[in-house]
């Protein structure tokens, strides 16, 4: 079995026609059996495959020599490919962001062999300047996961991201306080927009998984979110797909909202389009009603924020004047993983150490 690279001799104009096509360029070739009356077999690979031809023609061959020549051989760009491969079941959104960082580390490295690249290098791309901090933290996360996962299909051997970090900063997210957030409930145009607004601003649902809220989702007390309103049938992430208790503030609002309805109607559905839920751009709507009556009486004016800083200030309160944990906070804004919460929020947490070392000191006393 022999990997071929059908390029090779060509003039560099047949070469640039060939990869504008994006036509095949390596090409394994290997026998059905043993002798030369063995029918011979071909696969081809297109250009940014050559890692996987060796990575095939070592499996089958099943020989050290040949996955070591396949792992001295592994590209950035294999990687992704594999990677997103795998994480095609997202929801389409996120698909596409993830496409569009992949983007950005391809066109850095998606050519290089991962074993060429050193840590130092990685580093200076991640802190380039002209891009926003968010948007090369993805970068380098999106890199760093499509690298993990050749680590563990045993197609890599080291991580060169390991080290690198990407602060973004404590940057202040626009948010209401409490007293502001119960003012623009309490001039809600409607009791159905009163509920959709509570709860996002007092239960930290994203504008998505409110709208595609069933009365059925509504269960003793508690909220199934299941659906994050992005044309799927599922939630931005696994960690969203969460139960949640309803705020006592908020819970008859929607026990009266869901009435004797049936439990596969729209919670919060559209007042001009029957059997549709409220649209995308409504959440938004009903907010500037609010904080607009929520001015009339006011001396000291209520910022209008997008009704995504609903979700800022359930996480803002929470943290800041309810003294939540992060870990609680992370679980019911149904965030991937603790780590977000705590990059985007974390500052917002008054806690700090002196509480928690009050109570190892009552522990201690009561066990002395």
């Amino acid at each position: 079995m022999t990997v071929h690279d059908l390029w090779k001799g060509l003039p560099k104009a047949e070469i640039a026609e060939k990869r504008a096509k994006n036509a095949p360029r390596w090409q394994r070739r290997w026998r059905d059996g043993t002798g030369r009356d063995a029918p011979q077999r071909k696969q081809s690979y297109r250009e940014h495959q050559k890692a996987q031809a060796y990575q095939d023609d070592a499996a089958q061959m099943g020989k050290p020599r040949a996955r070591a020549l396949a792992r001295g051989s592994v590209t950035v760009d294999t990687l992704l490919d594999r990677h997103l491969a795998a994480k095609a079941d997202r929801a389409p959104g996120t698909v596409t962001a993830d496409a569009n960082h992949a983007r950005h580390v391809r066109e850095a490295f998606g050519d290089r062999v991962v074993s060429t690249l050193d840590t130092t290098e990685i580093e200076i791309w991640s802190v380039r300047e002209g891009v926003a901090a968010e948007t090369r933290k993805k970068d380098v996360e999106i890199m760093r996961a499509a690298i993990k996962r050749g680590i563990r299909d045993r197609l890599v051997d080291l991580d060169p991201t390991e080290s690198i970090v990407v602060s973004l900063g404590h940057r202040e997210l626009p948010s209401y306080s409490s007293e502001q957030l119960m003012a623009v409930l309490g001039a809600a145009s409607s009791d159905a927009e009163r509920a959709l607004l509570g709860v996002l601003g007092l239960m930290g649902l994203r504008s998505g998984e409110a709208r595609s809220l069933l009365v059925g989702d509504l269960r003793d007390g508690h909220l199934s979110v299941n659906n994050g309103g992005a044309g799927t049938d599922t939630t931005k992430t696994r960690a969203s797909r969460r139960v949640l208790p309803v705020s006592a503030t908020v819970l008859p609002w929607l026990v009266e909202l869901a009435g004797d309805r049936s439990k596969s109607d729209w919670m919060f559905p559209s007042p001009r389009r029957q059997g549709s839920s409220v649209a995308k751009q409504y959440p938004n709507q009903a907010l500037t009603r609010a904080v607009t009556k929520a001015n009339e009486d006011r001396k000291e004016s209520i910022p209008r924020l997008t009704v995504h800083g609903l979700r800022h200030t359930f996480a803002a309160i929470s943290l800041s004047e309810a003294e939540a944990g992060l870990l609680s906070v992370s679980q019911a804004m149904g965030h991937a993983r603790p780590s977000i919460t705590l990059d985007r929020y974390g500052h917002l947490s008054k806690k700090g150490l002196a509480p928690l070392m009050a109570k190892i000191d009552a522990l201690v006393g009561k066990a002395s």
